[in-house]
């Protein structure tokens, strides 16, 4: 396994990113299924500690590193034991495969010292900026999901102030037209308030029918806000 599991999943969450549809009427944020995102970075944070053991396992080399030295170590001190009995000066003998042999220890401490430590920065960077990168994209994430729900409430409002607006433009026609009717012939009273009557239960329909669907769409949009945010306080949908 090697870093490149970290990488290809930081990939993977752009990739999904660069997918996602733009809001409409809108160049600037997208649109983002939530729980695809935490499955993504779930999957990232799975990735992680199998990285942080392959580190781990590095570190454990050192002891090999420790044995192969020793056994190098006590190689040199048997060959320089063979030399002795064929040397005259013995105590050179003996001096110069002990001086080789600390100096391969030496060695061989500091190559695992040096390797030891390598491995250490290496892991904590590379969980360090894994963590940071996760951290960005979902509160990226979440602000355009903040946003989208936000845009939706305003045009659900503008919907409510305009059919308002429209009910009471009704209400007035509805009104001038009869008191012209009431002007004018005193003996259609009955004809015309019956006719007035039909017009306005039939606006009144048209109208109940559309701010309906208004309170629908926007306690729909409320429902989902919930469901992308559970640990927010939940707002009672509009009855």
């Amino acid at each position: 396994m090697s870093t490149n599991r970290i990488e290809s999943k930081i990939d993977e969450l752009e990739d999904f990113l660069e997918n996602c549809k733009y809001k409409p009427l809108s160049k600037d944020y997208i649109m983002v299924n939530r729980e695809r995102i935490d499955i993504l970075i779930e999957e990232l944070r799975d990735v992680i500690p199998d990285e942080v053991e392959r580190y781990q396992q590095v570190l454990e080399r050192k002891d090999e590193i420790y044995a192969e030295a020793r056994e190098k170590a006590a190689a040199l001190v048997q060959k320089a034991a063979e030399q002795m009995n064929r040397q005259i000066n013995e105590e050179e003998v003996m001096k110069q495969a002990y001086d080789q042999a600390q100096q391969m220890i030496q060695a061989a401490n500091q190559q695992a010292a040096d390797t030891e430590q390598r491995a250490s920065l290496q892991a904590n960077e590379i969980i360090q900026n894994a963590q940071a990168r996760a951290n960005d994209i979902v509160m990226s994430a979440q602000a355009q999901a903040n946003d989208i729900l936000s845009s939706a409430n305003e045009q659900v409002t503008d919907y409510n102030e305009r059919a308002q607006a429209y009910l009471d433009d009704v209400l007035g026609h509805l009104e001038s037209i009869l008191q012209s009717s009431v002007s004018e012939s005193q003996g259609s009273w009955q004809s015309i308030v019956q006719n007035a009557n039909t017009m306005f239960n039939n606006q009144l329909s048209v109208l109940s029918s559309a701010l309906q669907t208004v309170r629908t769409d926007r306690n729909a949009l409320q429902i989902q806000r919930q469901a992308q945010q559970p640990s927010q306080p939940q707002d009672q949908p509009e009855a």
